[in-house]
């Protein structure tokens, strides 16, 4: 075990429990349970998320491989609506930065895209972290993929589930997840929501937990 990784963590939890953004202390006490040794995140926006998980996961595991998704670069102002998305870092950015805490693995470009060429690496991942487009074409197309690298003790979870109908019909998991065969996943929304206003309006954020039964 990695202590100085841990004492860290730990401080992470502790300052999102009590300074914004809970769901991401779930997120992290997630990884230190699981224990994973291969991590996908979809969304590596600023890469900060990225190294939080790595560190985490790094507690426990010398060797760990990390696979991260996004546009990068390329990311058009046009998607921050489209999508309800933030601007990315660069690609060679955020290599720079993970590059000391695993094997890091970038792929740019839209997931429609990456994704089905990156089926063909025939890997298998410990754990997934959905937080890319978040439009409900987007996240039903980033499903249909990572489904599909689960092995048995897979755990995928899915930010941005919201409590607004309304905005349901456009953004975030919520319609996603209630069409999935609750027969064959288990799925559990964590209980710690964080808070953003749309047009003036109080949403709350929670992530949601996916692994087979």
């Amino acid at each position: 075990m990695k202590i100085i990784f841990f004492i860290k963590v730990i401080f992470f939890c502790l300052r999102y429990f009590f300074f914004g953004y809970k769901r991401y202390a779930q997120l992290l006490i997630l990884i230190l349970l699981k224990k994973p040794k291969s991590i996908l995140e979809i969304g590596v926006y600023t890469g900060l998320r990225s190294k939080e998980m790595l560190m985490a996961a790094g507690v426990f595991s010398k060797k760990l491989n990390f696979y991260g998704f996004d546009l990068f670069e390329d990311f058009k102002e046009n998607l921050l609506i489209k999508e309800f998305s933030k601007k990315p870092l660069k690609k060679s950015t955020i290599k720079k930065t993970l590059d000391k805490y695993g094997k890091i693995n970038l792929y740019k470009g839209f997931t429609q895209k990456t994704l089905p060429k990156f089926l063909k690496e025939n890997k298998k991942i410990d754990f997934v972290f959905i937080d890319g487009g978040h439009s409900l074409k987007t996240i039903n197309n980033d499903w249909k993929y990572i489904k599909k690298i689960m092995h048995k003790k897979t755990v995928v979870v899915f930010d941005d589930y919201y409590d607004d109908i309304k905005f349901t019909k456009k953004f975030g998991c919520n319609k996603l997840i209630y069409s999935l065969n609750k027969r064959k996943y288990n799925i559990k929304i964590h209980p710690l929501s964080d808070f953003f206003y749309n047009n003036d309006k109080k949403i709350s954020n929670n992530i949601v937990q996916i692994n087979f039964k």
